[in-house]
C-alpha cells in the first residue's frame, strides 16, 4: 500500500523542523550560549508564532489547562481548584482569563500578538484575580496577608506570592514573556525583567523579582501538568515555552551561567514524524573537552522514560543511530532522549513527537472533489480526510489548498490545532455550507506535518472573484480601494476597491490583524484568501502585508493635484475633465457593481444627468497610458 507521505511528495516532504510537539532539533543554535546571545537565540526561534485575539483565549486555555481528571474542567491556576470551564464571567467564582505578566506592566491591552499570547494567560478565580492585580511576584510570607480563599497564597501592597504548585510556573511564565518580545514589531514592546517590586508605579514594560523568579523556577521544576500545557500550546501557537523544556535556561540568561561542560548540536531525526513500525534516523554531535564515554538513546511513553536503549555509534563525528518506534498508537506521544555520559556523569537532551495516523493516498480525499462543479459541495454533511498547505490562518479558522488549479483551497472552521502559512496538515471533519462557503467543520483529526513551500498565489482580476477560486489564495493587482486613506476600525466592515475589470470588497473583522491599519490611499495589490459569504464573494487579507502598495507610478498618478480635476463635485447635469494631457478614456465603477465606459467629447464633458445619484468611481486614462482613480458624486 502507499504510504501518504510518498504518495502526496507536493504536500508532505518531510521537514528537518517539525512543528507538533518537541523535536529533537528545535533548540538547535542554543548550544554554548548564555546571557543575551542566549536570549536572542531563543527570542528568533519562539517569534512569529501562530496569533490569537485574547477573545479567542477563552477556547485555547480550556483546552491547555483543562483538569486531566475531567475535560470540561479547568484547573484554576492560583487557587488550584477544577472549575466548570463554561463559568466564564466577572467576580465571584467566575473564572477569568489571568494575565500572569500584568497587562498593565506593558501597556499591552488588546495588542497582538502579546494581549492574546495563550503562553501568559491561565484560568483563574474572578475574586483571586482582582486581589492579585497588576502585583509583582515576590516572598511575602510570613508577612503580608493570607488570601481568605487561595489558602496557600500571600500578598501585601505591592507583591503576591502565589502557592507551591505554581511558583515555578508563574517564572518560567515571566521568562518567556520577557525573552518573546524583545521590541520587535510595529508596537515595539519591549518586556524585562528586573530586581525589584512595585514596577507599576514606573509604567515602564518592567516585572519583578528577578532574583524571586529565578529561586522559584529552581525549587520547583515543571511538573507534568506543566509540561502537558506546553504541548497542547505548541500545537496551538506553534511555539514553546523554553523555560518549561529546559529550565536551566533561566540561569544562564539573567545569572549569565555557563552551559553544562557538554553540549548537544546539530540534533535530527528523520523522518521526523514516523508511523507506528516505521525506522528513523537520529544522529546529533556531542561537543565535550573529553570525549564521553558512550551515548545513548533512550525512548518511551513517558517523560524521561528508559523504556528502550540504543547506544549510538561515533561516525565522522555525529553520533548516530537507527531505530523503529513500536508499542505506540497514533495520537500518543514518544518521548525522547539523548544521553552522553562522561566521568560517571549523564547529560541529557530531550525530544518528544505525536505518532500520526498511517493514511494511504486512497483515503484522501482532493479539495476540488469536495468543492465539486457547482456553488455547493456535492459530498455536504459527509466525513472526509483532506490534506494541503496551510495558506492562511485566522482566529478560528484556517485555508489550505492542494493544488494551484481551480476549486483546489478550502476553509477548516473551528479547529483550535493550526498550522504557520506553508505547513503540510491533513484534517478529517465533515463538509458543510456556512453562508455559502463550503468549510470543514467537527474536525475529529488534525495532523501537522511541518513547515513547506508556501504555495504562491494565483493572479486575477476581479472577474474571477467566484466559485472557482473559492477558499483559494489569490492576488489582485492595480486596484483602488473608495476609502483609502481611512484607518481600520475594531468591527467588521467591507471597502469596496476597483480595477480595470469591475469592482470587489475586502473584508475586515474585528478580529483579524487588520484593524489599526490603514486603508492604502495608493494603487495596491491585494493578496489574500477568496471567501464568501450570503453569495457575496470577498477578499480575506492575512494581515496589512497583503495590501501592498504598487511601487511603480505613473504620470498621472505621480502629480495628480496638477493631472486632473474634475468638477464640479457634486455634480447634477454635466461634470468636466480638465487635465494637461490628452485623455483616452473614462471608465465608470458604480457602488451598486456597474461598470461602462464613457466616450468624452471634444471638451472632455460627461453628462451625469440621467445617472442614478450615488457614489462613483472614475477611472481616466492619458494616451500616455498614465491614468488615476477619483471618486465624484452624482445628486
Amino acid at each position: 500500500m502507499k504510504i501518504l507521505t510518498l504518495a502526496f511528495v507536493f504536500i508532505f516532504c518531510f521537514m528537518e523542523k517539525t512543528v507538533l510537539s518537541q523535536p529533537l532539533d528545535y533548540y538547535n543554535g542554543t548550544e554554548n550560549l548564555s546571557g543575551d546571545g542566549l536570549k536572542k537565540a531563543l527570542h528568533d526561534i519562539i517569534k512569529d508564532h501562530v496569533d490569537f485575539t485574547n477573545s479567542r483565549a477563552k477556547d485555547i486555555i480550556n483546552e491547555s489547562d483543562s483538569d486531566p481528571d475531567n475535560p470540561d474542567n479547568v484547573v484554576l491556576f492560583y487557587l488550584q481548584e477544577s472549575r466548570d470551564a463554561d463559568q466564564y464571567g466577572t467576580g465571584g467564582d467566575y473564572i477569568n482569563r489571568e494575565h500572569v505578566w500584568a497587562k498593565s506592566q506593558g501597556n499591552f491591552g488588546d495588542i497582538r500578538p502579546v494581549d492574546g499570547d495563550a503562553h501568559n494567560l491561565r484560568p483563574a478565580d474572578a475574586s483571586v484575580n482582582v486581589d492579585r492585580g497588576n502585583k509583582d511576584f515576590d516572598n511575602v510570607q510570613p508577612n503580608g496577608f493570607q488570601h481568605r480563599e487561595a489558602l496557600d497564597c500571600w500578598y501585601n501592597d505591592n507583591a503576591w506570592e502565589p502557592g507551591p504548585a505554581t511558583k515555578g510556573q508563574v517564572a518560567r511564565i515571566l521568562f518567556y514573556m520577557a525573552t518573546r518580545y524583545e521590541g520587535e514589531g510595529e508596537h515595539g514592546i519591549d518586556l524585562e525583567l528586573v530586581d525589584w517590586i512595585d514596577t507599576d508605579n514606573n509604567f515602564d514594560s518592567e516585572h519583578g523579582k528577578l532574583s524571586t523568579l529565578l529561586e522559584w523556577n529552581n525549587q520547583y521544576p515543571p511538573s507534568d501538568f506543566e509540561r502537558r500545557r506546553n504541548e497542547k500550546l505548541f500545537q496551538i501557537q506553534q511555539n514553546r515555552n523554553p523555560f518549561v523544556d529546559h529550565p536551566e535556561f533561566a540561569d544562564r540568561i539573567w545569572k549569565n551561567e555557563k552551559p553544562e561542560p557538554v553540549q548537544f548540536s546539530e540534533l535530527s531525526m528523520t523522518p521526523a514524524k514516523p508511523h507506528i513500525g516505521e525506522t528513523a534516523a537520529i544522529s546529533a554531535r556531542v561537543s565535550s573537552v573529553v570525549k564521553p564515554d558512550s551515548v545513548f538513546l533512550f525512548w518511551g511513553d513517558t517523560f524521561n522514560s528508559k523504556q528502550n536503549r540504543k547506544k549510538l555509534v561515533l561516525n565522522d563525528g555525529f553520533y548516530s543511530g537507527q531505530v523503529t518506534f513500536t508499542g505506540q498508537q497514533p495520537g500518543e506521544t514518544t518521548w525522547i532522549m539523548i544521553g552522553a555520559l562522561s566521568n560517571q556523569d549523564t547529560f541529557l537532551i530531550r525530544g518528544s513527537y505525536v505518532v500520526p495516523e498511517r493514511i494511504s493516498a486512497d483515503q484522501i480525499t482532493p479539495i476540488d472533489q469536495v468543492q465539486g462543479e457547482g456553488n455547493e459541495s456535492p459530498l455536504l454533511n459527509q466525513k472526509v480526510t483532506i490534506a494541503g498547505r496551510v495558506t492562511a490562518n485566522f482566529d478560528n479558522t484556517i485555508y489550505i489548498q492542494d493544488a494551484s488549479s481551480v476549486r483546489s483551497g478550502l476553509c477548516i472552521f473551528n479547529s483550535l490545532k493550526t498550522g504557520k502559512v506553508g505547513d503540510s496538515v491533513v484534517a478529517r471533519g465533515i463538509v458543510a455550507e456556512y453562508s455559502n462557503l463550503t468549510e470543514l467543520s467537527e474536525i475529529e483529526y488534525f495532523y501537522n506535518y511541518g513547515e513547506n513551500k508556501a504555495i504562491q498565489p494565483i493572479v486575477i482580476d476581479t472577474r474571477l472573484m467566484n466559485e472557482d477560486y473559492e477558499g483559494m489564495l489569490v492576488t489582485l493587482e492595480n486596484v483602488t480601494f473608495l476609502d483609502g486613506g481611512i484607518k481600520i476600525p475594531t468591527q467588521n466592515r467591507t471597502y469596496t476597491f476597483y480595477d480595470e475589470q469591475g469592482q470587489g470588497v475586502l473584508f475586515s473583522e474585528w478580529s483579524s490583524r487588520l484593524p489599526g491599519n490603514i486603508i492604502p490611499a495608493e494603487r495596491t495589490s491585494i493578496t489574500g484568501i477568496v471567501s464568501q459569504y450570503q453569495g457575496n464573494y470577498q477578499m480575506l487579507a492575512r494581515d496589512v502585508t497583503d495590501l501592498s502598495v504598487d511601487t511603480h507610478s505613473d504620470l498621472l498618478n505621480s502629480h495628480p493635484e496638477h493631472s486632473v480635476m474634475i468638477y464640479p463635485n457634486p455634480a447634477t447635469n454635466l461634470l468636466h475633465i480638465d487635465s494637461p494631457f490628452m485623455l483616452k478614456s473614462v471608465t465608470v465603477f458604480s457602488v451598486y457593481g456597474s461598470t461602462r465606459s464613457i466616450k468624452l467629447n471634444e471638451m472632455n464633458n460627461i453628462d451625469v444627468s440621467e445617472w442614478q445619484p450615488g457614489l462613483y468611481v472614475l477611472r481616466v486614462e492619458a494616451e500616455n497610458n498614465g491614468y488615476m482613480y477619483k471618486k465624484i458624486i452624482v445628486q
